[in-house]
């Protein structure tokens, strides 16, 4: 009883979500498969069981399962459940590569934070819209995204998501050759992670500081925080962390010299990319592979890899990245 003497509800999915606010995926999980079947058919267990699956790399059913959520809330007219449910199926649709359909998602789900006047959900569609514009090679648009996104965190005081935006902006910043800016960025992704407690944020974020201090010509401390960042994306089971570490420390042992090691940490990339089903980083880490099996003067394999990972992105529908791959495949023929 509680002391108003009124019987307390049991709430069977409160361990839960307090294990997926935390960070504590691989429990939340666990604790989400052995409830009973009454209580896996409320919205919010599928809700929870989808952004669960998704941190996990479990992406087909991630986008399943919320996809399932916001058939239910919108049966309920919950507005703020559709909203947070239309958000992570679009999430898992964008990890499959199907970019048409997250971007209509995320545009959606923006547009319900607006009506609710949802500021930090406004920044979470923001950021995953620039993610959106990133894969399709439209580089100014991210960037206007991502910044909108920071103001909104730092607006709500959402430090993981400040993190978020600045890191991605450092992304798109390396791949232009923007290292300075690349750098700065990263930087600041870091230092917000630094004041959470999220192992996991600190992973990535290091992992994009590693691989620009490498674009910046200092191998040993990019392999250093990159092979730290592995260190922490396993120990959290970030499968999509974990293989992009690989990527960066294949592309520095290539750097460095070290061929045959370069070349089986990119052939551990992509395996770990097709276990995982994520396309994008099938392709990244089959360019990769490419500049490893080039380094070896495997140029036959090479240009097998560029052409590959061509067909991937073309499948995303990022037509640029597709168009250089096939140019650096055409010139080892």
């Amino acid at each position: 009883m509680t002391d108003s003497g009124r019987t307390q509800i049991p709430d069977p999915l409160r361990a839960a979500r307090q294990a997926v606010s935390d960070g504590r995926f691989r429990e939340a999980f666990e604790l989400l498969t052995h409830l009973s079947a009454e209580q896996t058919i409320t919205p919010e267990w599928h809700l929870l069981m989808a952004m669960a699956s998704w941190r996990l790399g479990n992406f087909v059913e991630s986008h399943d399962a919320a996809t399932s959520a916001l058939e239910l809330f919108r049966a309920r007219g919950d507005v703020d459940g559709e909203m947070k449910a239309q958000n992570v199926a679009a999430a898992g649709a964008f990890a499959m590569g199907r970019l048409e359909e997250a971007g209509r998602g995320f545009e959606w789900a923006l547009a319900l934070a607006q009506h609710l006047s949802d500021k930090l959900m406004m920044a979470r569609c923001a950021n995953n819209l620039g993610n959106v514009a990133y894969y399709r090679g439209d580089d100014e648009e991210a960037l206007q995204h991502y910044s909108h996104a920071a103001s909104l965190f730092e607006q709500v005081g959402s430090l993981h998501g400040i993190a978020e935006a600045w890191h991605n902006t450092g992304v798109v910043l390396r791949e232009r050759g923007e290292y300075e800016g690349a750098a700065e960025a990263a930087d600041r992704a870091a230092d917000a992670a630094s004041h959470l407690d999220d192992r996991r944020a600190v992973g990535w974020t290091l992992g994009g500081s590693g691989e620009t201090d490498a674009l910046q010509g200092d191998l040993r401390l990019g392999r250093v925080r990159v092979e730290r960042a592995l260190e922490l994306a396993r120990e959290q089971e970030d499968h999509p962390t974990e293989t992009d570490c690989l990527r960066v420390l294949s592309r520095i042992a290539v750097a460095e010299g070290r061929l045959d090691q370069g070349l089986e940490l990119a052939q551990t990339a992509v395996g770990s990319a097709d276990r995982i089903r994520n396309p994008w980083m099938s392709a990244r880490t089959r360019q990769q592979l490419a500049s490893a099996l080039l380094a070896k003067r495997r140029r036959t394999e090479a240009a097998e890899a560029y052409d590959t990972a061509a067909e991937v992105f073309e499948q995303l529908g990022s037509r640029r990245r597709a168009r250089a791959m096939r140019v650096l495949a055409d010139r080892l023929r």
